[in-house]
């Protein structure tokens, strides 16, 4: 790509990024990249063509000594990614030198054989680094789909080569049979994180030529994080008895019988019972002694394998597919345990302990995801009611097995914070029970379960009231089904709770059909994100304006209520609360109503301050628009400043648009519109009343033969 002559300006070059679709086969002459002595930065992707960055040149015998060298003195990252016919970084007979090189990535190169390729003197199978590739600085390498790559370190390779390689990860190289050669092992004094995942490797580190004599031993001395995955050709760590200590590992991911080879586990029995003559045995326990967090996948099988001292500082333990029958037997080994996770787990054939097994400690959390046959976390005798006695934080999701949360209470008495999301077949959360003994629960989250109609169950025998004392956030999100928080007429008394968000719930008309009380709520959310209006006050009304939103407005100040909801129609004349506080209302249209015999009262009306239309049509029961009750008798007048346009067609039934004993104004009323009201003879009606007399046609004066009066 680049001639000898542009050596001038490609001296100060610092970074260099090829990304697309070049043509070119070579990148660099030797003398090219020479020049380089800036460079800092190396990013090539997406060239097809190209097979090698530095193509051969001829060296000459008389020429200076060193032109066999290389030498990128000021490199600190390099990137090779998606080059499907590179062969080589360079295939001539150089060494190249990266002094201050501390980061390589190599990805998406299906051809690539070699760093540096071979010479014609060299035998056995080629390794992508040689003693010809010098990178004592390099501290992360990543290798990645280099399927023709069958070995990465050549064996008897300088002490120095990676001496301060503190991350490597290696995967989808199906073709590479070993890791490691065992006299590299000893070098990597300074490897924290190590990952090896879907590749073809049988073994972790190769015997190699001239190694001690058995049995081997390695040890990892700074590696804290271990990742060795889909090994399917894995036949052992080591060929040859051997131990392998990881002093400092804290976190290790992989499956069950990975992981009695990585531990070298039948080689420590083996040494063990060898040891008769007083010299020290290696114990379990000096393995892994550190290990916190395990995550292992394809939990089958007799998982009882494993020495019950093998696990003594485990925090967090994480469970990936499979479905043990033996696990709680396993869960038992784990002294420590806080954390619990199962991600697509199968608890359909789980053996429960019987007999003197050991205590396992209680966890403070516990994730459930996609596990399957589970239909309550808890259940009478069941193992995990000691295992959650002190649970904290319980997250569930995608279980579509689960219908509830079980019937005992015992288990969620500690129980701070509870998240439940896409389970397809719950149709109610908990029990009242359940509910009422989870008096540490601060948080609750729900969202996503079709089915879910309400969170806490109604049964109809519990008539405590429902005292909630910590919890302070209620999320309720996506549930397409849900129509109540409970439907039964329970009294909930709610001490803490500050925040409700209620958030793509359609059929959520009213939170709890029973006595309220929710004295420190400071805001009603239609979403999470607080880019919605919030509200506060009582939280029936509230929920009960949001469903009247939804379901009548078909725009801001404008609702419509109809048979078509009936919904719509209970709250009207069982919470006429949730009507007051509609404050912000322009116009209200009233169609087919065929259960309201009027429709508002004088106050009622009052409140809606923004009316300015009402429009009642077919409504065939209705008696009157605005009726009087027996409280606002004592008021002397009403006057509504804004309402200037009536119209009422069609309501057989009509008598009168106002019945009461007060006088009512209407300052800027100015359009009024009546047809097919054949009961209609006055517009407003006045009452005389006595007192205990309650509204009646009988205390109607005889003032009714004209349809407006001068009251």
């Amino acid at each position: 790509m680049w001639h000898n002559q542009t050596n001038y300006w490609i001296s100060n070059l610092r970074s260099l990024i090829i990304k697309g679709r070049c043509k070119f086969e070579h990148l660099l002459s030797p003398s090219v990249a020479r020049s380089m002595v800036q460079l800092q930065r190396f990013d090539i992707a997406d060239c097809m063509c190209l097979r090698e960055m530095i193509f051969t040149e001829e060296i000459k015998v008389e020429e200076e000594e060193r032109k066999d060298v290389i030498c990128f003195p000021q490199l600190n990252s390099l990137r090779i990614g998606n080059l499907p016919n590179l062969i080589f970084f360079c295939s001539g007979n150089y060494n190249i030198e990266f002094p201050l090189l501390k980061e390589l990535e190599i990805e998406g190169c299906p051809r690539l054989k070699a760093f540096i390729s071979q010479t014609s003197n060299q035998s056995g199978t080629q390794a992508l680094f040689n003693e010809k590739v010098v990178v004592p600085s390099l501290e992360t390498m990543t290798i990645f789909q280099l399927s023709n790559v069958k070995m990465i370190f050549q064996n008897d390779l300088p002490s120095d080569s990676f001496q301060n390689l503190r991350k490597l990860s290696v995967s989808g190289c199906e073709s590479l049979k070993i890791l490691f050669p065992a006299s590299i092992v000893k070098h990597l004094l300074q490897l924290e994180d190590l990952s090896i995942i879907k590749c073809g490797v049988e073994e972790i580190v190769s015997e190699g030529e001239g190694v001690e004599e058995q049995p081997m031993r390695f040890e990892f001395p700074k590696v804290s994080s271990l990742v060795v995955e889909d090994l399917k050709e894995l036949k052992c760590p080591y060929n040859g008895q051997h131990t392998i200590l990881w002093p400092m590992l804290k976190t290790l991911r992989t499956n069950c019988s990975a992981l009695l080879m990585i531990m070298a586990l039948e080689d420590v029995r083996l040494m063990q019972e060898r040891k008769g003559n007083g010299e020290a045995a290696m114990l379990i326990e000096e393995i892994i002694p550190n290990l916190e967090q395990l995550r292992l996948r394809d939990l089958v099988g007799d998982v009882d394998q494993f020495p019950p001292n093998l696990f003594p500082h485990i925090k967090v333990l994480k469970g990936h597919h499979g479905g043990s029958p033996f696990i709680f037997f396993f869960l038992r080994r784990f002294y420590n345990l806080k954390s619990l996770e199962f991600d697509s787990f199968d608890f359909k054939h789980v053996v429960p302990c019987e007999g003197d097994v050991g205590t396992p400690s209680p966890i403070k959390n516990l994730q459930l995801t996609s596990s399957k046959n589970l239909k309550h976390i808890w259940k009478k005798d069941s193992e995990l009611g000691h295992i959650l006695s002190n649970l904290q934080t319980l997250t569930i999701k995608n279980c579509d097995d689960l219908i509830n949360l079980g019937a005992s209470s015992v288990s969620f008495q500690n129980l701070t914070t509870l998240e439940v999301s896409c389970c397809k077949m719950m149709t109610n959360l908990v029990t009242p029970l359940v509910f009422e003994k989870m008096v540490q629960l601060i948080t609750m989250r729900v969202s996503d379960c079709t089915k879910i109609t309400e969170i806490v169950a109604n049964e109809g025998d519990y008539h405590q009231t429902i005292v909630v004392r910590n919890l302070k956030c209620l999320q309720l999100s996506n549930l397409e089904s849900l129509t109540s928080f409970c439907p039964g007429s329970y009294t909930f008394n709610f001490l803490c709770l500050e925040e409700v968000v209620v958030e793509e719930c359609p059929k959520l008309k009213i939170f709890s059909e029973g006595v309220l009380s929710t004295p420190q709520l400071q805001s009603v959310k239609q979403d999470s994100l607080n880019m919605n209006r919030c509200r506060a006050g009582d939280l029936n009304t509230t929920i009960q304006q949001l469903y009247m939103e939804k379901v009548g407005c078909h725009s801001l100040g404008d609702l419509t209520i109809s048979d078509t909801f009936p919904e719509l129609i209970e709250i009207w004349k069982k919470s006429p609360r949730a009507v007051l506080e509609l404050t912000y209302l322009g116009k209200i249209k009233f169609y087919q109503c065929s259960s309201l015999k009027y429709i508002f009262t004088s106050s009622m009306l009052l409140s809606l301050k923004q009316l300015w239309w009402i429009e009642v049509k077919e409504c065939n029961t209705m008696e009157q628009v605005i009726r009087e009750d027996e409280e606002e008798a004592t008021t002397h007048e009403f006057t509504f400043p804004k309402l200037s346009s009536v119209e009422i067609v069609a309501c057989s039934n009509l008598t009168n648009f106002y019945l009461g004993s007060r006088a009512l104004e209407f300052p800027n009323l100015s359009d009024i519109a009546i047809a097919g009201c054949p009961k209609m003879t006055a517009f407003s009606s006045l009452i005389s009343r006595k007192s205990d007399k309650v509204i009646g046609e009988q205390g109607v004066e005889d003032n009714t033969t004209t349809l407006f009066w001068d009251k």
